[in-house]
């Protein structure tokens, strides 16, 4: 019998990922333009809403307040959807694991990939909005790319470990959910971290989603570097996280098929 080398197996991996991920894209956008332009009105309506309510006040604390604002919705947004996606993946796809042979993990991956090409998308969009706003375009944007694959990192390994999750607690969902919504606001979204007071402040900055969306300002504003530390933290716990969750994904294969 023919033997199939390591690199073949890893080839056929990353093909049955891509496909997969390519089906997903296409079943979450519908295969339109429009439906791409349906994933940029949720983060426009939620950031003409915060922008009307709090400009006046956080306004007069944060210099540019709208390109701050913006970056923090569409981090978040990304966040957000890409998780609770690729939480409910295994249950979506139980038809194709319970006839195909398929790593478990591959369906979580494949939606997470999803959001994340519509969240390069709207990336794209913002550094258009960004060039014609402040009539600038810096080189440091590049640094960008590690920041999202640490982004990347972290998401699939949330994802990874909810999904499983979710097939043995159907109320997952929901609870994510209501995690989420409190996320939002314990994260410095549509606010500056240092209004907030000092042991607070302190909770919040171990909180790794706050330093991508603060790295993400800096690099994309040009107004400061990226501390060392905050680079340092964000590759540690990204990587961390989805190493966790893949190990997570592969331990007891058998009850999550039986569970399906």
């Amino acid at each position: 019998m023919r033997k199939i080398s390591r690199l073949q197996v890893d080839n056929l991996y990353f093909a049955k990922l891509i496909k997969l991920a390519a089906a997903e894209w296409r079943l979450r956008q519908q295969s339109t333009f429009w439906g791409f332009l349906w994933t940029l009105l949720n983060p426009a309506l939620l950031f003409a809403v915060l922008y009307g309510l709090f400009i006046k006040w956080l306004g007069k604390l944060q210099p540019d307040y709208a390109v701050f604002l913006l970056i923090g919705i569409i981090q978040w947004n990304y966040f957000a959807s890409a998780t609770s996606y690729g939480l409910g993946a295994i249950i979506r796809k139980n038809h194709i694991l319970k006839n195909y042979r398929l790593k478990p993990e591959l369906p979580v991956l494949a939606a997470v990939l999803s959001a994340a090409v519509s969240h390069l998308l709207e990336l794209a969009a913002l550094s258009i909005f960004l060039i014609f706003y402040t009539k600038n375009f810096s080189l440091v944007w590049l640094s960008l790319f590690p920041l999202e694959l640490s982004f990347l990192a972290l998401i699939c390994g949330l994802a990874l470990v909810l999904s499983r999750f979710t097939v043995f607690y159907a109320d997952t969902e929901r609870i994510w959910g209501i995690l989420l919504t409190a996320g939002f606001f314990l994260t410095p979204v549509f606010y500056p971290l240092n209004i907030v007071a000092g042991g607070k402040h302190a909770i919040l900055v171990f909180n790794p989603v706050a330093r991508i969306i603060g790295a993400a300002r800096l690099i994309m504003t040009g107004n400061g570097a990226v501390p060392a530390s905050d680079w340092l933290y964000i590759f540690f716990f990204s990587t961390a996280a989805l190493v966790m969750g893949l190990i997570y994904a592969r331990s007891d294969e058998g009850k999550v098929a039986d569970a399906l």
